[in-house]
């Protein structure tokens, strides 16, 4: 049987050394399945506004962080370091000319935008020109390293707050249902305080008023880092984002920015 031995790309390398400092990482998560009726009765309704499932649910889990804001931090060091905007990152697929790429894109105030809005900055990432993923002088040294001294490096500089803030989002959305059509969990490993793994819509046998109805459901895997979110706060979270989701409340948000927008003025000439 034959093979090919290829080199892993230096752009990767980033990457690995990211999920290298994530396996050290104390995580805990937690599985929910959500009713996802309302929120699948107002998109079939106004299918014009062009929401998606991972639009909707990055708006929702924004909302959520921003009533528990004290889930919005990272550790850097002995220290915390509190952002005071909610910033989402999600992962998107871009096609390139060699093979479909991961990138990640950063929803900045997610949780003041409509799902609308969220939907078409996801879709502007993944169909629009990347950015460019320029190499600094730093960062072209650091890649010299030996992979052991290039981690040392990197928590070094994790545990300076000045550093750590500048290294992006401290909320995630990653969309499994995007890729495939398949309902159920992942266990995602990640450098984040909070991730939220999204699995693709299904319906599911559900007990409504003592009978059995099929029911439109998301699972949900969250992940925590419990150097900064203790159970309690974390189960609160859930309670708010369950709230949220099922009662589309997102959706609410953006029909009434809608209906608050000044209309232009009609030409009767």
């Amino acid at each position: 049987m034959g093979y090919v031995v290829r080199r892993i790309p230096t752009g990767r390398q980033p990457v690995l050394d990211r999920l290298a400092g994530a396996s050290r990482r104390f995580q805990v998560h937690a599985l929910v399945e959500l009713d996802v009726t309302r929120a699948a009765e107002r998109m079939r309704a106004d299918p014009e506004e062009g929401v998606s499932w991972t639009g909707f649910v990055i708006a929702s889990v924004a909302r959520a962080v921003s009533l528990h804001p004290e889930l919005n931090a990272r550790r850097a060091g002995g220290r915390l370091v509190c952002f005071d905007r909610v910033d989402i990152g999600a992962t998107v697929e871009r096609g390139t000319p060699d093979r479909p790429a991961l990138d990640v894109v950063v929803i900045p105030g997610a949780d003041r935008l409509t799902c609308a809005e969220t939907t078409a900055l996801l879709h502007e990432a993944k169909v629009g020109q990347a950015p460019p993923h320029e190499v600094t002088r730093p960062m072209a040294a650091m890649l010299r390293l030996p992979g052991p001294l290039r981690r040392a490096a990197i928590r070094a500089a994790g545990a300076r707050p000045g550093v750590s803030a500048r290294f992006g989002p401290a909320i995630g959305v990653t969309s499994l249902g995007m890729f495939a059509h398949t309902w159920g969990w992942a266990i995602p490993l990640a450098p984040l305080t909070v991730i939220v793994t999204v699995g693709s819509v299904t319906e599911r046998p559900t007990v409504e008023s003592g009978a059995v109805v099929a029911r439109p459901r998301l699972p949900l895997t969250l992940t925590f880092d419990h150097a900064v979110v203790d159970g309690a706060p974390a189960a609160r979270f859930v309670d708010t984002l369950r709230e949220l989701v099922e009662t589309a409340a997102a959706l609410d948000d953006g029909a009434r920015r809608t209906a608050a927008a000044p209309r232009p003025a009609r030409d009767t000439a």
